[in-house]
C-alpha cells in the first residue's frame, strides 16, 4: 500500500497538556467576570467567553485533523503570508495609542504580529531541521551563507513588527528564536554574534524610537526592583500605571484582598484586562494566587518541552520546543513588567488576560502542541 494511502486514527494524547490548558482558562474566566462585574458592562466577558470557546475548538480541531509534518512544506508560504498581513495593517490597520498593529475583522481585532511569532517558530523548525548539520558546524562566518533566507525572512519580519510599534511581540518572539537556536545546537560564537547584534539593535530602537518608550525606561529606573533610585522618586503621569500596579501586589500579601474589596480592577489600572491582569490576580488572590497561575503556567512550560523533547521526529521535537518556549516568553514578559521586574510594554498573560487574537493564536499554538503529543495507529 502506498504511504499517501495510509490512514491514521489518535490513539492517545497528553491529557495533562489539556488539563492545565482548561485550567487557565477557567481561571482566566474568572478574573473577566470579576472584571466585567464592577466596570461598564459584562460584555467583556461575554465576549472573552465566546472567544475561549471558539479557540478551544481550533485547539481540538487542530489536535485531531493536522498533519504538522505533511504542512512543514508549506511554512515558508505561511512567513509569507504573514509578512503581507504585517504590511497590509500598517497601510490599512487601526492605531490604537499611537501603535498601528491591528486589523478590524468586525468581530475581532486581528494583530498579525502575534501570528507571526508561530508562523516563524513554523519556519525555524523545517529550516532547522532539513539544515542541522549545517547549523552544528556553521562558524560566525558561514552562518549568514547557510541560513540567508532564514536571516532575510527573520529580519524583514521583525523590521515590520518594529514598525508597527509592538515591541514587546519582538522580545518575546526574538527569545524564542534564539532558545531554538541554542536547542538544536548553534555554535558559541554564533551565538554570541547574533546576542551582540540584537542587542544593538535594541539599543538603537530605543534610542529612535517614539517618546513614550524612553518615559517607559525612566518609569523603570524609579520603581525597578533590581535599579535604586538615586535621590528622592518624583512621580509624574507617566508613572501611574506601574505605581498603581504595585500598589495593588503589594496591598494584596500573602492570601489576598478578595474580589469584594479588589481596588485596581476599579479603573485605577486601566489595562487591568489585558497587560496588567496578573495584578489583579495578586491584589486579590494575594501571593498564594498569583504563585498558583504562575505555577500552572511554569508547569504548563516544561510539561509540553519535556513532551517535545522526548520525540523522535527532529522537525516535531523542533517545534515543540519552540512553542513551549513562545507561550512561556510571553508569561515571564507579562508578570515581570506587572511585578516590575521588566519595563512596562504591553502583553498579554497567556489563556487569562481578555483579546480575542491572542487568545486564540496562543490556543492553535496549545493545539498544535497537543497533536504533537498524540500517539497514532495506522491503518
Amino acid at each position: 500500500m502506498k504511504r499517501s494511502k495510509i490512514q491514521s486514527y489518535i490513539v492517545s494524547f497528553d491529557k495533562v497538556i489539556l488539563i492545565t490548558y482548561c485550567l487557565l482558562c477557567v481561571i482566566g474566566l474568572v478574573v473577566m467576570l470579576d472584571i466585567s462585574s464592577v466596570q461598564s458592562s459584562m460584555r467583556y466577558f461575554y465576549r472573552q467567553l465566546f472567544f475561549m470557546i471558539i479557540s478551544a475548538i481550533f485547539a481540538i480541531v487542530i489536535l485531531y485533523t493536522l498533519n504538522l509534518e505533511k504542512l512543514r512544506v508549506l511554512s515558508p508560504y505561511i512567513v509569507y503570508l504573514t509578512i503581507l498581513l504585517l504590511i497590509i495593517v500598517l497601510v490599512k490597520g487601526n492605531t490604537v495609542k499611537g501603535a498601528t498593529r491591528q486589523i478590524n475583522l468586525g468581530f475581532i481585532n486581528f494583530q498579525p504580529s502575534v501570528l507571526a511569532r508561530l508562523a516563524l517558530i513554523f519556519y525555524f523548525a523545517h529550516i532547522l531541521d532539513k539544515k542541522n548539520e549545517e547549523l552544528v558546524s556553521s562558524t560566525t562566518g558561514s552562518f549568514l551563507g547557510n541560513f540567508f533566507a532564514l536571516v532575510v525572512v527573520t529580519g524583514v519580519t521583525f523590521l515590520l513588527i518594529i514598525m508597527e510599534r509592538h515591541l514587546s511581540t519582538l522580545i518575546i518572539g526574538g527569545l524564542t528564536l534564539y532558545g531554538m537556536l541554542i536547542y538544536a545546537g548553534a555554535k558559541k560564537r554564533v551565538l554570541i554574534t547574533i546576542a551582540i547584534i540584537g542587542i544593538i539593535a535594541g539599543c538603537l530602537v530605543l534610542a529612535n524610537g517614539a517618546d513614550y518608550r524612553k518615559g517607559r525606561l525612566t518609569t523603570y529606573k524609579k520603581f525597578s526592583l533590581f535599579l535604586k533610585p538615586a535621590g528622592e522618586i518624583k512621580i509624574e503621569d507617566n508613572d501611574y500605571q506601574v505605581k498603581e500596579s504595585l500598589t495593588a501586589l503589594s496591598s494584596g500579601a500573602i492570601i489576598g484582598t478578595g474580589m469584594a474589596r479588589g481596588r485596581a480592577k476599579h479603573y485605577y489600572l486601566p489595562e487591568a484586562r489585558t497587560d496588567y491582569v496578573y495584578t489583579v490576580i495578586g491584589e486579590e488572590w494575594g501571593f498564594v494566587g498569583a504563585l498558583i497561575v504562575f505555577g500552572l503556567h511554569c508547569f504548563l512550560f516544561f510539561r509540553c518541552f519535556w513532551m517535545a523533547h522526548s520525540q523522535e521526529n527532529r522537525f516535531l521535537e523542533f517545534l515543540g520546543v519552540g512553542l513551549a518556549m513562545n507561550i512561556f516568553c510571553n508569561v515571564l514578559v507579562n508578570t515581570g513588567v506587572a511585578m516590575s521586574l521588566l519595563p512596562p510594554t504591553g502583553n498579554t498573560l497567556p489563556f487569562i488576560s481578555y483579546g480575542g487574537s491572542a487568545l486564540l493564536i496562543d490556543s492553535i499554538a496549545l493545539g498544535m502542541l497537543l497533536n504533537i503529543s498524540a500517539q497514532r495507529r495506522y491503518v
